[in-house]
């Protein structure tokens, strides 16, 4: 479509030249009684007329195209400017842009939006609420999502593409903002926020970054980036764990085609929250809060033939400084008292790699097997730092109870000061695999298994459940298996399961109970009849009913369903608080992402 808004049309000047050498002509006719030498030089001067007039018409013509080809781009910086009803600028104001019908075009055209929802109910085996999520204790993130989930949670991301238009001439900018919605329990009205009693609903902005790609002519692929995104996330979806993902705030560039694969270069910067006091403001410190850079280079996709491999490298810098706030911050002891401590670190380092090998089967299946090792302040995620206080929180356990603890320095009755670094101690060390399989139109799976090796750099000092002494190992093996297969009874019905074990061999924390220092085993079982689309295994929407059972070792009673997130903090949700090792939930999930 023409804008509305562009040049006159130049047939009209077409037809006035016509007439104007028409007139020029007749008036030569009249001069026949003229000496030719007049004639002569009337002739040259028409034509001399008419040569510039043929030129000036196709300058206006090749300049009207060039405007009505930017019209027309879907560029959100055509604009016209505002006049009152007389088509005037009005009177005393200062000329300004009015959006024109080219903008809504740019937004049919060149704006999406991409969602994801989930929410459910439920209850326990008791009848009580479904506040928790069976989780196996010192697990390196994720759980077994079906029917074992109990939190809502949303995000929309806003896309605008071509920004400055889609000719070829300019950058190719596009921005994607992913706001997000979520509560921490499923409790009554999440959107009621004027109601106190539900303060758990929280909102937050997970993306806002801006792409730029055709910025080199010879290289239009290659797009820059800046801004807060979700970084070429990997995950294990079912048991919703991101193993490699350090997303965040910072600024890359990729697509960059070298050799048989593309290059992807990012730099990230995370700012520690020195235990959740963001800008507090008696933070005495050098540096201020700590902050962790991210130096991450992928080289993506390279083709051997039978599969894709992946290629990561990753290093790690965060400057040392006081990681307390001024006059430190308490903890319980392993006697029960409370102390103060005021802690610094050193500078504090991060190395690491791995290897992605991807098989795509067709049909939207695909074999996926990863490894990846970090060293130090690396592993694999957008923030690792925090571990000071844990170190040295150890340290004044080993000084209350007469151990050397030559870090440690007590100023004042219970108040201690030091400094410590437990990173160059530290490691994370992950393997597994993902076996996604669409064979039939009535059947589809997922199975997943991986290792998971983490040195935290530092002993765990507590107690069990009777109250004797226990020093957990800074080492922990975590390993999971699990497979979620779908039957489809009909088009749009199915029968679905999750069926996962898990075993840690050394949980370093829920001091007070009998895990600290000890491994034990979980199993979580699930069936869902499910309404559901076929054509394969991510097919959405799923709206399920589901039974959940799981069942745990003894030595794990008390905390397989956590109080707050991550499966890293003491004592669980009644009623399986420690008097049993196996539970139920039951209830109803939806979930759905375009």
């Amino acid at each position: 479509m023409d804008s509305p808004v562009g040049p006159p049309r130049l047939s009209g000047l077409k037809y006035t030249l016509v007439a104007g050498l028409a007139l020029l002509t007749t008036d030569a006719l009249f001069a026949q009684n003229a000496g030719q030498s007049d004639v002569d030089a009337l002739k040259a001067q028409m034509n001399q007329m008419q040569q510039q007039y043929e030129q000036r018409i196709e300058a206006m013509e090749a300049k009207m195209k060039a405007i009505e080809a930017n019209a027309n781009s879907g560029s959100i910086l055509n604009t016209r400017i505002l006049t009152d009803a007389d088509g005037k600028e009005e009177p005393g104001k200062a000329p300004a842009p009015m959006l024109d019908e080219s903008f809504l075009k740019s937004l049919t055209r060149n704006f999406t939006f991409n969602l994801y929802v989930r929410a459910g109910a439920g209850f326990n085996g008791s009848g009580g609420s479904q506040s928790f999520n069976f989780e196996t204790p010192d697990n390196p993130g994720g759980r077994l999502r079906l029917g074992n989930e109990n939190d809502f949670y949303t995000e929309i991301s806003l896309n605008q593409a071509h920004i400055l238009g889609d000719s070829p001439d300019v950058a190719d900018v596009s921005v994607r903002m992913t706001p997000n919605f979520f509560t921490h329990g499923v409790v009554k009205e999440s959107f009621l926020t004027t109601d106190s009693s539900n303060g758990d609903f929280q909102v937050g902005m997970r993306e806002a970054y801006v792409e730029m790609k055709n910025v080199f002519k010879s290289a239009p692929e290659i797009t820059f980036w800046g801004g807060q995104r979700f970084y070429d996330r990997w995950n294990i979806d079912p048991n919703d764990w991101f193993w490699l993902d350090t997303s965040g705030f910072g600024i890359g560039a990729y697509n960059i085609h070298l050799g048989p694969g593309n290059l992807y270069l990012a730099w990230l910067i995370s700012s520690n929250d020195n235990l959740n006091l963001l800008n507090d403001p008696s933070q005495f410190n050098t540096v201020g809060d700590q902050a962790q850079q991210t130096f991450d280079v992928r080289y993506r996709d390279i083709d051997i033939g039978f599969g894709k491999l992946n290629l990561i490298a990753i290093g790690n810098y965060a400057k040392g400084g006081e990681v307390t706030q001024q006059g430190g911050v308490t903890f319980t002891n392993v006697k029960g008292d409370v102390d103060t401590i005021n802690v610094n670190s050193s500078d504090e380092y991060g190395a690491g790699g791995g290897i992605i090998w991807e098989y795509d089967f067709g049909n939207k299946s695909y074999l996926r097997i990863f490894s990846l090792w970090g060293w130090g302040l690396t592993n694999f995620s957008s923030d690792n730092l925090g571990n000071n206080a844990g170190a040295f929180e150890t340290a004044v356990n080993q000084f209350v109870l007469g151990r050397s603890a030559n870090s440690v320095r007590e100023t004042a009755p219970g108040v201690f000061s030091g400094s410590i670094n437990p990173y160059p101690k530290t490691h994370d060390f992950r393997s597994g695999l993902e076996f996604v399989w669409n064979p039939t139109p009535c059947f589809a799976m997922d199975f997943w298994g991986y290792w998971d090796e983490n040195n935290q750099g530092f002993q765990t000092i507590g107690t069990n459940a009777g109250g004797d002494l226990v020093t957990a190992s800074p080492t922990r093996n975590f390993y999971n298996v699990a497979v979620r297969p779908v039957v489809w009874l009909s088009d749009n019905f199915a029968i679905q399961g999750s069926f996962g074990g898990q075993y840690v061999d050394n949980v370093r924390g829920y001091s007070g109970t009998n895990a600290l220092g000890n491994g034990g085993k979980v199993g979580i079982f699930t069936i869902a009849p499910t309404i559901k689309p076929g054509g394969g295994y991510f097919t959405r929407p799923e709206l399920r009913i589901f039974a959940t059972c799981a069942v745990w070792t003894n030595s794990l009673k008390g905390t397989t369903t956590p109080v707050g997130e991550g499966g890293n903090t003491s004592g669980a949700v009644p009623p399986y608080h420690g008097n049993t090792n196996m539970g139920w939930l039951f209830g109803s999930q939806m979930e759905i992402w375009f």
